[in-house]
């Protein structure tokens, strides 16, 4: 009760919201004159660049002019009511959350030029450091280049995944190891279905994430990429996470696209921040000699399999459009 009677006192004294930087810019925009972006799309977070916190250096709370914060209501002191409050720097908590872009500004500066920003309505309220706040601002290219946007993708791929997964079969791992997926496309040459996929390639991958992306023109695509914090198992209750490293190559004829996965390092290794094997993707270890998945392997299975079939049911949604 309490809580909520403060966020009220916040809203009602506009303590939470921010005064955004700049003028409102109608999407979608351009960025790096490759990278479209626009509203609604999800950027996907990574680590905050900052060395000594851990925390967003690009991605911040915007300042507020007029303020209350905690001390101020449980102290009665409101000597601080009329003061700005800095902008805050997201703190490292938001690592690898998913954040929707709802609108952008532009801001432009003799001494930096133009900058844009993306605008992101965090629904829920935040708090940081005795501020309230539901807004927070991205600078995108700084923030893209830091490495703390890893990605960014668009919510109509998870809405149509459905109607595309009827399409083709999905990947699955099997006692045979995992088998590739062709999906005809007949509407498109080779050389068309290799342009819109490196288009989208390099617009699901952000330019600062770790892939490596090799391409043959008109031929294939290699993405050599790694999907974080996998779930690979249990131990006493206590769930095991570890980035799990994959290679997904697309091979291009006229009117069809051949995927292909192969998952893990070398032997199928899955390894730590040591270095240190701690489970394998091979179906000598994920599978007995009856070709029943053993049990460790259960949620190494469903969570890899969701990883590939995610990934070819967004380039395939692509591909059609």
């Amino acid at each position: 009760m309490k809580k909520t009677l403060i966020i009220a006192i916040l809203i009602l004294s506009n303590s939470v919201f921010g005064q955004i930087p700049g003028g409102n810019l109608e999407g979608p925009i351009v960025l790096f004159d490759t990278l479209t972006i626009k509203q609604g799309d999800i950027i996907h977070l990574g680590k905050g660049s900052d060395p000594d916190t851990g925390n967003f250096i690009h991605l911040y709370t915007p300042k507020n002019k007029t303020i209350n914060t905690l001390y101020n209501i449980f102290s009665n002191n409101d000597d601080l009511s009329h003061k700005a409050i800095p902008q805050r720097n997201l703190d490292k908590d938001f690592a690898y959350k998913e954040l929707v872009i709802e609108s952008f500004n532009k801001v432009s500066s003799k001494k930096k030029g133009e900058k844009v920003f993306g605008v992101i309505d965090m629904k829920e309220y935040q708090f940081i450091e005795g501020v309230f706040f539901n807004d927070c601002i991205v600078d995108l290219e700084a923030a893209i280049r830091s490495g703390e946007i890893i990605k960014i993708s668009t919510p109509e791929l998870i809405e149509k995944a459905p109607v595309v997964e009827l399409l083709f079969s999905p990947f699955e791992m099997t006692p045979k190891g995992i088998e590739p997926v062709v999906v005809a496309i007949n509407n498109l040459s080779s050389i068309e279905l290799y342009n819109k996929t490196l288009n989208w390639t390099n617009t699901f991958y952000m330019i600062s994430n770790q892939a490596s992306i090799k391409a043959v023109p008109d031929e294939k695509i290699e993405i050599n990429d790694f999907a974080k914090n996998v779930q690979f198992g249990t131990i006493m209750g206590m769930e095991l996470f570890a980035d799990l490293p994959y290679l997904f190559i697309v091979d291009f004829t006229d009117g069809e696209i051949r995927m292909t996965f192969t998952l893990g390092g070398e032997n199928g290794d899955i390894t730590d921040q040591n270095g240190e094997v701690i489970a394998n993707t091979s179906s000598s270890h994920m599978f007995n000699k009856k070709g029943e998945v053993l049990k460790m392997s259960k949620i190494l299975k469903e969570e890899a399999e969701k990883i590939m079939n995610d990934l070819s049911y967004a380039m395939v949604d692509y591909l059609l459009k």
